[in-house]
């Protein structure tokens, strides 16, 4: 996802956040917050989360997250997350380097943006938790849970494979660009051609988000993320350096930002 998506997400949180003061004043229980199920201040929290991808275009990534927290008071944390997403080209990202290959009249091209993999990652920030609620779900039963947002930075490896830079062209017909032995069937290549890239980079996330206390020191977390890093790709690349697997082009002038918009369910347990 670009730069063009980034105010759909800062809508998005505003809405919540509306959603979530109005809910407070009409719907909630105002003893709610007098009578708290569970008061997390000046407690250790602990954490596990999984991120699944709310949109996928050329990339598609599953996160998996633990955190440390610690409670300042019941409205203020802050925490540590660190992770590892398991990130894939989608099947639009390979319908592309198949049908680039097949062209033999594209002499000059760009390279695709958005196209970085996050990987290993940390990041540490803080989370403000200013609405308190209770929700009636039966006669008898409720459920009592804290609306937030997060915000920080850090760290994450990130890895870069080409869609079009095949530095051996096996069968540019059949746009294949590895060592596959049955043409039909990718799943028998045990080596790839396609150029890769990695490098280390700052990253910032936010997310706004929900956690309902099921017990003392037990909460389910869901929440809306977004992960944001710089892009970086060439334009003006010449086609044959490329293949051959010589630098050509130059680097984008403006790469923009890629976000990494998220929804994420996860388990908090509070000491």
């Amino acid at each position: 996802m670009n730069a063009r998506n980034l105010p759909r997400f800062v809508s998005l949180a505003l809405m919540l956040t509306a959603l979530s003061a109005s809910a407070q004043e009409q719907v909630l229980d105002p003893a709610a917050v007098r009578h708290r199920l569970f008061s997390p201040g000046e407690r250790l929290e602990a954490s596990f989360t999984v991120g699944l991808p709310a949109r996928e275009y050329l990339t598609a990534h599953y996160n998996l997250n633990v955190g440390l927290a610690y409670n300042l008071f019941n409205t203020l944390g802050v925490e540590g997350r660190a992770g590892y997403a398991l990130s894939r080209h989608t099947g639009l990202a390979r319908s592309i380097s198949e049908s680039f290959l097949a062209r033999e009249d594209k002499k000059i091209t760009d390279e695709l943006e958005d196209m970085w993999e996050m990987n290993l990652h940390g990041v540490v920030g803080a989370r403000w938790a200013p609405i308190y609620g209770k929700l009636s779900l039966l006669a008898d039963e409720s459920a009592h849970f804290q609306a937030y947002l997060w915000a920080g930075g850090g760290l994450a490896s990130l890895r870069r494979q080409s869609v079009i830079q095949c530095t051996n062209v096996v069968n540019r017909d059949l746009g294949i660009c590895d060592n596959r032995t049955n043409p039909e069937d990718s799943t028998t290549a045990t080596q790839s051609f396609w150029r890769v890239e990695t490098r280390v980079a700052p990253v910032a996330t936010g997310a706004v988000g929900f956690r309902f206390f099921m017990s003392n020191g037990h909460a389910l977390r869901f929440e809306l993320r977004d992960w944001v890093f710089a892009d970086q790709y060439r334009v003006n690349v010449q086609r044959e350096d490329w293949e051959a697997g010589r630098e050509s082009g130059e680097p984008a002038p403006n790469p923009g930002l890629t976000h990494l918009v998220q929804f994420d369910i996860g388990y908090s347990f509070i000491f």
